[in-house]
């Protein structure tokens, strides 16, 4: 696994000389980094804030120190929700942004995987057994298939 170094950094909070200012009294005058680094991912970091900065990610707010953004992530400084779009703006048009694909755990823990794209594999094919309602015994779905 690379490490990334930071290209760019920008800064977040009350304070007229930051690069994205946002008036509300849950922010500090400097709440958070905004880094942009060399391969286009981009990494919030507290600033040391009072009132925290904080991760919504698998729909749960968590009190964050510093994270790479994943797309569905959303971010809160304090009090304030603040869209991707406009974080990432603060690095200009011409700046290549881009948001790290999130990996969801298989649905018995066992390995990664990636969210699906609602395209099945051609061969591949899931189908839920079937019980038997008399005999209670699962029988397999694909012996009584035809040809």
């Amino acid at each position: 696994m690379s490490v990334s170094s930071a290209k760019e950094i920008r800064t977040c909070g009350r304070e007229p000389s930051c690069d994205l200012v946002l008036e509300h009294s849950t922010l500090s005058r400097l709440h958070a980094r905004v880094e942009l680094s060399d391969d286009g991912l981009v990494t919030v970091s507290d600033a040391g804030s009072s009132n925290g900065t904080f991760l919504n990610r698998n729909d749960r707010w968590v009190r964050a120190s510093k994270v790479t953004l994943s797309i569905g992530d959303r971010i809160r400084f304090g009090d304030i929700e603040v869209p991707l779009e406009q974080l990432t703006a603060i690095f200009g048009r011409r700046a290549s942004t881009r948001l790290e694909d999130r990996r969801f755990p298989h649905r018995h823990g066992k390995g990664l995987g990636r969210p699906s794209a609602g395209k099945a594999n051609a061969g591949a094919s899931l189908n839920k057994p079937r019980r038997n309602p008399a005999t209670g015994k699962i029988e397999d779905s694909t012996a009584n298939q035809q040809p």
